[in-house]
């Protein structure tokens, strides 16, 4: 009796413990099937360089294309055979491209031969060896940096289909022999390997599956007890039952875990094995996959950069096995056993962090994807950053900057492409910003007189009435400011030149002739003009506004001066040609319109009067750091009131350059424009090369002859002319020579010239 009652308690205690294990078995399925089908992974937003394009005759050297591809890990062999090999022989080099997914196409690997000049430049592209010409290639990207999910993980998610098949039979072969044939669990294994293990004493063998091994990375702790083995083997039933064997096998590859780098953890062959050998998996080989599938048992015990040994003799096991299980021949395997453990030398994922460039991609990223959702699927996010350009700007800023002890002063460099407005290199301050105030896009100071050139050019587009040789006044001037206050503006150097011409003001940077431009064309008019160029923030119509009252940063202004620079439209500043998931799914491409600012013509003036000032005007400082090459450039100086802020633009056939010198205090530091920030652009132009300024005119810009004391269009045969460029000048009439003579007693005659609103101020 006594019995019977203690059998029904345990039968009642056992459909209890049942019925609790049902709903504790529905839980771990729930838990399994949704983080499997929601949110399988947490992948990172990985940032590229922009892809260096091989284009013959397009500027690109011998030397560029080597060090890039050196730093791609490309591998120079004899015959360059295999995807990430190239070989150089005499003026050509023969190249493997390797496959890349680029945001706006998949490319195949391609194998090509180059050909270059006595000067090294590139003048030829055939594909090889069929030798049919090729317009323009493609090299793959470099790694710049990353925005770490919020598991700190990093992973490049790929598809099976990405996974080499070589590689999927080597993992089965080392890690689950019978995959595709058990329901996540195998019984004998686990038996097999906990006898083994008392045996020992300790863990000698392992019994579980790749569904095990998931579950674990996934869902679980590391640690070694009964009841996380339990949870183990139920959601491993759970997952193979729910999910095919491919969509386990591909989720494993995505997971499995690689190493450190710097904190991050490396998940997933796509990351693997660009972070051991710099290639996609795709184009491992057989030796780099036996070595990533040995290191799974212990990526920290068989890192090839920390334990060679250790792990060229994992490798070598894994290859015999590869080996006498048929999946590679003879020739393979004796090929594999003789190749370097260590193919990339980088240890590093991203060799060079650009904080300073990175931020900007931060914020425009941002705009473009706002939210973290992302981290589902991951980013690949495709900048315009060119690497040698930022390493360039770098050291001529520092060089630069080491003549300044002072650590209050800092300085701040854009570069940018203006011919597509894509930002190439930026410096936020003299020590690397890492997340902190970033002065090249953040920081708005008054721009002083940079904002010179733009009221010129508004004028200049009413070609009846000014030209770069219309007189201008420079001459005491008093008026009322905004404030109902007396106002006395002066030049610089405290001097006053009478008449003067608009190309000499312009190159000279007198504060009075602008003023006198401004006022004529109107404050509100140069200000709606400013803003229709992309300016934003506070503009005030107050005749001050000539003198660059305005604030700006560093990044507008070289929006603002990508205008004058290419031939008077300009794009948004961006740094994000495209983004796509880790998958290869399109995003956004970058498809922005350029803006017209100003017509060619004045543009045109405009960038002639810019390299007037390069010449013989406030820039001629250059010439000292550059010698002759700074023939190529134009540019302008900029300096604040009480020399707070120290500017300079400038500008070649290729990029515009904002340099910028200041406190953040925003405290004087004595040094004008052609003192402070032209020396640092000086210098980093020495570094990165100048292309030459084309100043050959375009359609509706003449050369004419101009008289130098009226400002009138005269015959070449006149006394006291000057040579300069105009709009329009083939279809006017020149003066006569007497028409132009000036009487300089003559009060009366130069009061007639005088603007209407000089004539009702009056001088002082």
């Amino acid at each position: 009796m006594r019995l019977g009652r203690y059998l029904k308690f345990l039968l009642k205690l056992a459909l209890v413990g049942a019925a609790l294990l049902f709903f504790y078995v529905i839980y771990l399925d729930t838990v399994v099937t949704k983080r499997f089908t929601d949110a399988r992974y947490e992948a990172p937003a990985l940032l590229y360089s922009r892809a260096l394009e091989l284009r013959p005759n397009y500027g690109i050297g011998r030397e560029e294309v080597v060090r890039e591809l050196r730093a791609l890990d490309y591998r120079e062999t004899r015959y360059a055979r295999n995807p990430g090999e190239f070989q150089q022989q005499g003026t050509q080099l023969l190249l493997f491209r390797r496959a890349f997914d680029f945001p706006d196409r998949y490319e195949h690997g391609q194998r090509v031969r180059l050909t270059f000049d006595q000067q090294g430049m590139l003048t030829a592209l055939v594909a090889w060896p069929g030798q049919q010409p090729i317009e323009s290639i493609r090299l793959e990207p470099q790694l710049i940096g990353r925005f770490a999910s919020d598991n700190n993980e990093d992973r490049l998610l790929v598809g099976l289909e990405q996974v080499p098949v070589l590689m999927q039979q080597t993992l089965l072969l080392v890690e689950d022999r019978e995959f595709y044939h058990h329901y996540g669990v195998r019984p004998s294994s686990i038996l097999r390997a906990a006898v083994a293990n008392v045996r020992a004493g300790r863990t000698v063998q392992g019994g579980s599956t790749i569904t095990q091994q998931l579950v674990k990375n996934m869902f679980l702790t590391m640690d070694q007890n009964l009841v996380r083995k339990i949870n183990e083997a139920i959601m491993a039933l759970s997952l193979d039952y729910r999910f095919s064997k491919d969509e386990i096998l591909e989720a494993y590859f995505n997971e499995v875990f690689f190493g450190q780098d710097r904190g991050h953890a490396i998940h997933g062959v796509g990351l693997g094995s660009q972070f051991y050998f710099g290639k996609a998996p795709e184009d491992l080989n057989p030796a780099e996959i036996a070595q990533l599938v040995g290191m799974i048992r212990g990526p920290s015990l068989y890192n090839p950069h920390r334990n060679p040994e250790r792990a060229q003799d994992r490798r070598d096991f894994v290859l015999r096995l590869m080996y006498s299980h048929d999946l590679i021949s003879q020739t393979q395997f004796l090929a594999a056993l003789e190749a370097p453990v260590v193919t990339r030398q980088n240890y590093r994922l991203v060799a060079h962090s650009r904080p300073d460039y990175v931020d900007l991609v931060q914020q425009e990223l941002r705009r473009l994807i706002p939210g973290r959702a992302w981290q589902e699927t991951g980013l690949r996010v495709f900048t315009y950053f060119d690497p040698y350009l930022q390493a360039q700007a770098e050291h001529g800023m520092t060089m630069r900057m080491q003549e300044f002890p002072d650590q209050q002063i800092q300085t701040a460099v854009v570069i940018s492409d203006y011919r597509d407005g894509t930002i190439r290199a930026l410096i936020g301050g003299r020590t690397p910003v890492n997340a902190g105030f970033n002065r090249a896009f953040q920081a708005r100071r008054q721009i002083g007189s940079l904002l010179k050139p733009f009221v010129y050019a508004v004028a200049l587009e009413d070609s009846d009435q000014y030209s770069l040789a219309s007189i201008l006044f420079d001459e005491p001037l008093s008026m009322r400011n905004e404030r109902g206050q007396a106002w006395e503006p002066k030049n610089f150097d405290d001097e006053f030149l009478g008449p003067v011409s608009l190309l000499s003001s312009w190159a000279e940077s007198r504060n009075i002739p602008a003023i006198q431009v401004g006022m004529a064309i109107e404050p509100t008019r140069l200000r709606d003009h400013l803003y229709s160029l992309g300016m934003t923030g506070s503009i005030h119509a107050y005749p001050s506004l000539a003198l660059g009252t305005i604030e700006l940063s560093p990044l507008q202004v070289t929006h603002l001066y990508s205008y004058i620079a290419n031939r008077g439209e300009a794009y948004a500043p961006t740094t994000i040609a495209g983004i796509t998931t880790h998958r290869g799914d399109q995003l956004y491409v970058r498809n922005t319109p350029a803006v017209s600012g100003f017509s060619e013509e004045v543009a045109y003036l405009a960038r002639y009067a810019s390299h007037r000032v390069v010449q013989d005007g406030t820039g001629r400082g250059m010439q000292r750091v550059l010698g002759a090459s700074a023939s190529g450039i134009g540019g302008k100086t900029g300096s604040t009131n009480d020399l707070r802020d120290s500017w300079f633009v400038s500008f070649d056939e290729r990029y515009v350059m904002t340099t910028w010198m200041g406190r953040d205090d925003n405290q004087p530091i004595g040094l004008t424009g052609s003192r402070g920030a032209m020396l640092t652009a000086a210098h980093i132009w020495q570094e990165a090369g100048i292309v030459p300024l084309d100043l050959s005119m375009p359609e509706g810009v003449d050369m004419g002859h101009w008289n130098r004391f009226s400002g009138a269009l005269v015959a070449p045969n006149c006394d006291d002319t000057i040579r300069l460029p105009g709009i329009r000048v083939s279809q006017q009439q020149p003066a006569s020579c007497a028409e132009t003579t000036l009487d300089k007693d003559s009060d009366q005659e130069e009061d007639k010239r005088r603007p209407w609103w000089r004539r009702v101020f009056g001088s002082s």
